[in-house]
């Protein structure tokens, strides 16, 4: 389906120009979160340079984290789980305050581009920043 097809069929409310650039870089593999189970953490798992091909999703929204896990920075753009634990949260910003700490099994992307192929910059706690 087309992308405004996507977005009306999920129901998901645009909330600015860096969460439209996430929803449009992951709504191809969006099939992952109500069907096939691959596609999705095989694309996360290339960014996060993580093996993902024995994985499925477990839980995977846009706007909001509704399987009761706590977000390490308000307003989650984008959230993914998978059967393998790990959790992956992913924003159009940088937050204002200072980094967190993450738990073992947790991913943080910033997401500041529309170019998956473009500056991808890991650290050593886990948040990667795609520029």
């Amino acid at each position: 389906m087309t992308f405004d097809e996507f977005i009306h069929f999920r129901n998901i409310q645009i909330k600015n120009k860096n969460h439209e650039k996430i929803v449009k870089t992951f709504y191809v593999y969006l099939s992952s979160v109500t069907g096939d189970s691959k596609l999705l953490p095989n694309e996360i798992g290339r960014i996060l340079n993580i093996d993902f091909s024995s994985s499925t999703i477990e839980a995977g929204c846009f706007n909001g984290i509704f399987d009761g896990t706590d977000s390490p920075y308000d307003d989650v753009d984008f959230y993914i789980k998978s059967n393998n634990g790990i959790c992956v949260f992913v924003y159009g910003k940088i937050p204002l305050e200072p980094l967190k700490v993450l738990k073992e099994n947790e991913y943080v992307i910033f997401m500041l581009s529309d170019d998956l192929s473009g500056a991808i910059e890991r650290n050593n706690d886990r948040h990667i920043h795609i520029r």
